[in-house]
């Protein structure tokens, strides 16, 4: 009788050890025990995963790794984007950006602010990875927090989406903010118009526009000098 006792106590702890290494590794491995929708696996760089808040200056986070080209996903189609959502995201984003530029707020506010605002982007890229201004904002973004490789990258995915004829005239209009053209240059990548990688992007960009006004030099005063 004891022994038969015993025997449902072992089998009981064993149940209980089963459930207890269940329950650790799904807190472990950050996924959800219960069953939820999932989403479209992202291709790099428009749709990079979500980041939790930063616990150290924004500028000293680690950066993205070139894209290789060659090794992206396929195109979505028009039917799987949420071009809708993807709109409100970007402009949701592009708000909190601009309240994280304010000289009049704090350091923490703006770090807060510039962080909500990169995960806005990114999920706008979730929802609809052609959306262009999600694209150029976030690289603007990450150029001001100098993750320059992560700004590069969706720069070039800019670049990318330049010849179709649906976003030719939203990029080129981006594109005028970046080189200076018809306006000052855009300030959030001041600091990245020292780097050579930043540098040669640019060059690509004004490949064949015989156009005077495309700037890739270090800027002062939003002048090339």
């Amino acid at each position: 009788m004891i022994e038969h006792h015993g025997s449902r106590l072992s089998r009981r702890s064993r149940q209980l050890g089963l459930v207890a290494a269940l329950a650790a590794w799904c807190w472990i491995g950050g996924v959800g025990c219960h069953e939820k929708q999932e989403l479209t696996a992202p291709p790099p760089p428009l749709r990079p995963e979500a980041e939790a808040a930063p616990s150290k200056p924004l500028a000293a986070q680690k950066d993205c790794e070139p894209v290789d080209s060659d090794h992206e996903p396929k195109s979505l189609a028009f039917d799987a984007r949420s071009i809708p959502e993807g709109t409100r995201l970007a402009e949701q984003g592009k708000a909190k950006l601009r309240t994280g530029r304010s000289a009049e707020v704090t350091r923490t506010t703006k770090e807060d602010m510039i962080t909500q605002a990169v995960d806005d982007f990114i999920t706008a890229l979730r929802a609809d990875p052609y959306n262009v201004e999600a694209t150029y904002s976030l690289a603007a973004a990450y150029a001001t927090m100098g993750r320059n490789q992560c700004a590069i990258n969706l720069l070039t995915r800019l670049l990318q989406m330049r010849p179709h004829p649906s976003k030719r005239a939203d990029v080129e209009q981006h594109l005028d903010k970046l080189l200076g053209r018809k306006q000052v240059l855009d300030p959030d990548f001041s600091e990245m118009r020292k780097d050579e990688r930043f540098r040669a992007l640019i060059q690509k960009m004004c490949e064949g526009t015989n156009d005077a006004n495309c700037v890739y030099g270090a800027q002062r005063d939003n002048r090339e000098r």
